[in-house]
């Protein structure tokens, strides 16, 4: 018994010691492992961190190019930066324009200014010596009447000098002035107005010339006689036609008051009203001045055009607009001389006719120097029942046409006033 304990326990012993032995064995195998596990993590975290590296350094390589390509663009040829210096250029080539442009334009506003301001003078000087033109024109015929419904003989076709006698015989037979004060007359020419035509309706006017205004004044004194004879022949002082045209004017406003049972009485060229002693004057003002046409704006209101006509070297164009006051009448005729040529033309004669809320016609017109135009126009959109119209015919002169004119005219102006955009 004793000796299996033993046995045993020496038994016991030795697995001990061949258990220390193995366990010190595995123990230096465990940390060997160890070693070569952390070298393998060491090498492969190498190993990334050089596949990192060499990915890094591919990237910086590329972003390098693209460094190199975007500073290429930038700094090279045709680049960016030679771009944007072609662009700074512009724009101090553009701001240098745009500087001259202004002062130019600051130069061009002086200057048209001036040129207003000239116009406007010019324009006045213009008046006044067509006014003075026209004063001594009157004082140069001042001695002249003119008869008219003398019929042209064959005596006198054949000798002019006998017209003389014709005439004396007019101031004795028909005026029935005495023999021997038409024998004293004072006669320093007498002659026909215009060319013979064999197919004329009417007889050319004679002209009379005296020698000094007191004889003229005998004959003035017995124009009564043909009225109270009712003779066909007519007497009457010899005036410019403007003067002429400005009367007719005038015996038709008379007419209009007549109607309306108001006095008024013609002294050289006024109305003058008998009660209140005031002369009339047109409700639409003097005719448009430069100033008033260059100032404006663009034209605003709606304005209609007619046909065009040329005859000879002379051009007719209308235009027409609707009105209802003298004051739209005004305004309209400015904004129509405001258009493209129209005041270059020679004579822009005019007519107008609106209705007011009373029902009552008013009217009027205009020659422009185009004597007897304006009355015709007038009549013509009149006899069309053309009304709230104001019309404006312009004309460009070339060589002479007669009375083809008014033909041109009222056509012209009667074709703009259908076109307007509204009834009338």
């Amino acid at each position: 018994m004793a000796s299996q304990l033993t046995q045993s326990k020496k038994r016991a012993l030795d697995d001990m010691d061949t258990n220390t032995i193995n366990t010190s064995t595995s123990d230096e195998e465990i940390s060997k492992e160890c070693e070569n596990f952390q070298m393998r993590d060491v090498m492969h975290g190498i190993t990334n961190i050089q596949n990192t590296l060499a990915n890094l350094l591919l990237r910086i390589d590329g972003q390098g190019r693209h460094l190199d390509e975007v500073t290429k663009d930038i700094r090279g040829k045709h680049g960016i930066q030679e771009r944007l210096e072609n662009v700074q250029e512009q724009a101090n080539d553009t701001i240098y324009i745009t500087t001259e442009l202004q002062e130019k334009q600051k130069k061009m506003e002086r200057e048209l200014s001036r040129m207003k301001d000239y116009i406007v003078r010019l324009e006045y000087c213009v008046k006044t010596q067509s006014e003075q033109i026209l004063e001594l024109r009157s004082r140069a015929i001042e001695d002249n009447i003119i008869v008219s419904g003398v019929d042209e003989k064959a005596p006198e076709i054949k000798n002019p000098e006998n017209l003389v006698k014709i005439i004396s015989n007019v101031f004795a037979v028909e005026m029935e002035i005495p023999a021997e004060t038409v024998d004293s007359l004072q006669i320093y020419k007498v002659f026909r107005m215009g060319e013979y035509d064999k197919h004329r309706k009417y007889p050319r006017p004679v002209c009379v010339q005296f020698v000094n205004k007191s004889h003229k004044d005998i004959v003035m004194r017995h124009i009564k006689v043909l009225k109270d004879k009712k003779s066909p022949i007519r007497v009457s002082q010899h005036q410019p036609e403007e003067v002429r045209e400005k009367r007719k004017h005038l015996y038709d406003v008379q007419k209009k008051y007549a109607d309306r049972n108001i006095e008024t009485v013609i002294k050289g060229q006024k109305l003058i009203f008998t009660q209140s002693k005031t002369v009339y004057r047109e409700k639409i003002g003097s005719r448009p001045m430069a100033d008033e046409i260059i100032s404006g704006e663009e034209v605003k209101i709606a304005i209609s055009t007619g046909k065009t006509t040329e005859d000879n070297g002379n051009r007719f164009a209308a235009h027409a607009t609707p009105v209802d006051s003298y004051k739209q009448v005004r305004r309209s005729l400015v904004e129509v001389m405001r258009t493209d040529n129209t005041t270059s033309a020679n004579h822009n004669i005019y007519a107008f006719r609106f209705t007011s809320n009373d029902g009552t016609i008013h009217e009027g017109s205009e020659d422009d120097g185009e004597h007897g135009a304006g009355r015709m126009l007038l009549k013509t959109l009149a006899d069309n029942d053309i009304n709230n119209a104001l019309v404006v015919v312009s004309r460009w002169c070339g060589s002479k046409i007669g009375p083809r004119r008014f033909t041109h005219i009222t056509e012209v102006g009667m074709s703009a006033a259908r076109n307007m955009p509204v009834p009338v």
